[in-house]
């Protein structure tokens, strides 16, 4: 039973480590919607995949801070894959109720978090749907951000 349980982990290894994590560059924010009570806006990266396979994302997970306060915390479907050797963009959504921002014109906001990704390989799909192995890279970005009128 050990031996086998040993043996598992090490296979899982084994396949984990012919994968490159993708890569991510915050690019900016930008504001889609204004309201009395809150705003949003979309924080874009660019996303870049250095192996000889696509990577398909799943999941993010994350949250965004201000001055040392949690102002958001989501999970948001990327919903897309990345070519090998090619980049893309996506973007995470955050809504920042107006009650944090009072008497402010901008805020600095830090979102962390994480995104999941599955490569390609029959055995990798098959790791991650019994959740044995759940790829994932870090999500990191940090602005300054001009509190929006309200637009209603």
């Amino acid at each position: 039973m050990v031996r086998n349980v040993v043996l598992l982990c090490l296979f899982c290894v084994g396949v984990g480590c012919g994968v490159k994590q993708p890569t991510l560059q915050y690019i900016g924010a930008v504001v889609t919607q204004s309201t009395q009570d809150a705003f949003k806006f979309d924080v874009e990266f660019e996303i870049s995949n250095k192996n000889d396979f696509p990577l398909q994302l799943l999941l993010y997970n994350y949250e965004v801070t201000s001055g040392g306060r949690t102002m958001y915390v989501g999970f948001a479907s990327a919903e897309k894959t990345i070519p090998y050797s090619s980049s893309i963009t996506n973007s995470i959504p955050v809504v920042i109720p107006r009650e944090f921002v009072v008497d402010q014109d901008e805020f600095s906001w830090q979102l962390s978090g994480t995104l999941g990704y599955i490569p390609p390989k029959a055995m990798s799909e098959t790791l991650v749907d019994m959740g044995i192995w759940k790829p994932m890279v870090s999500v990191r970005a940090h602005d300054v951000l001009q509190v929006p009128a309200i637009v209603e």
